[in-house]
């Protein structure tokens, strides 16, 4: 299967969920949800990185998740740009996403002025590993939202994004289906305290 396809199945499926957690750390807590759009999609697979391909830069960014969903953007056309190599290795941890949400249990509190080398701008950092490699995903604050949007994500290369970060300890995750209303409680340190 087309692994951009696949990546996009995987995201459609995650827009009917949203996230709850509660971390904490020296005594405060600190709670938020992380929710789905169909244009967040874009960014984390890199589809902005791909300069020269005018297909998947120009348009609302909900509709390409669309197309890609349709057939009408693949993989193959996204290879055809000189910046894929800069997409590429995003694209097989993208295809777990929800694998990674459900598992990860390391969080910190992203604060941007201890890497002056970036230009990102999140307020959580989520590490996990993907097949033995670190991968990254930042989080912020979504615009007219309590939320938190999937701002960007890749696996680690040279740069610690890590070091010099507050770590928190996760005490509460829970993953809810916005459709069916149906809520797992994936981990709760909360009730063993209790």
């Amino acid at each position: 299967m087309d692994l951009l396809l696949q990546c996009a199945q995987e995201f459609e499926r995650l827009i009917s969920f949203q996230y709850h957690i509660i971390i904490g750390r020296k005594g405060k807590t600190l709670e938020f949800a992380i929710s789905f759009q169909p244009s967040d999609f874009h960014h984390l697979a890199g589809l902005h990185k791909l300069k020269d391909n005018v297909r998947f830069q120009t348009g609302k960014r909900a509709d390409i998740l669309k197309e890609i969903l349709a057939g009408k953007l693949t993989l193959l056309q996204a290879q055809q740009s000189i910046f894929f190599h800069e997409a590429e290795p995003r694209l097989a941890p993208l295809s777990s996403l929800e694998f990674f949400l459900d598992s990860n249990e390391i969080i910190f509190r992203f604060h941007p002025k201890i890497h002056s080398f970036s230009a990102i701008q999140a307020d959580y950092l989520l590490q996990n590993t993907y097949k033995g490699t670190p991968v990254y995903l930042f989080l912020s604050k979504r615009t007219g939202e309590d939320t938190q949007v999937c701002r960007t994500f890749f696996p680690k290369s040279s740069k610690d994004y890590t070091e010099g970060q507050p770590r928190y300890t996760l005490l509460y995750k829970e993953k809810k289906n916005l459709v069916s209303g149906e809520t797992l409680i994936q981990y709760d340190r909360l009730a063993r305290k209790g």
